[in-house]
């Protein structure tokens, strides 16, 4: 995967960058095993054959099942960030730690019409996993 990413700020901004850019396999190496699983699970219960599903848990799936599934989670993460300027997003680590080893980083966007300050979009859960920050969960704002 490359270097590897030091700080939960800098995994969570490489998360979402690689969304943007339909990165997927960036994507899916930044899951955590939480993440990973539950995505699976969400699949499966929408109807995923069960095969495919234990292909891509066990990482033996094809490359072309693979990156049709990586595809389609990416437009769902991007469904997540709808709406907003990703190309204007600031990212800033919630300073109460959820517990050791896990944190939250909180994605902004700046308030048009120069209000000032940032309005929150979402958030990223992410944990230590074997050393590495990994994404657990992509929290969206949700607004009704």
């Amino acid at each position: 995967m490359g270097a590897a990413v030091s700080s939960p700020l800098e995994t969570a901004r490489e998360f979402v960058d690689a969304v943007v850019w339909g990165e997927h396999r960036k994507v899916w190496d930044l899951l955590g095993l939480e993440a990973r699983t539950t995505v699976l699970k969400v699949a499966s219960d929408r109807g995923m054959d069960e095969g495919l599903v234990a292909r891509l848990r066990d990482g033996t799936a094809s490359e072309a099942e693979r990156d049709e599934f990586l595809a389609d989670l990416i437009t769902g993460l991007r469904a997540d960030l709808a709406g907003n300027d990703l190309d204007a997003l600031e990212y800033e680590e919630d300073a109460e730690p959820m517990e050791v080893g896990r944190a939250r980083v909180v994605i902004m966007v700046p308030v048009a019409g120069g209000f000032g300050g940032n309005l929150p979009v979402g958030s990223v859960e992410l944990a230590t996993e074997e050393g590495e920050w990994r994404i657990q969960r992509l929290v969206p704002q949700v607004t009704k």
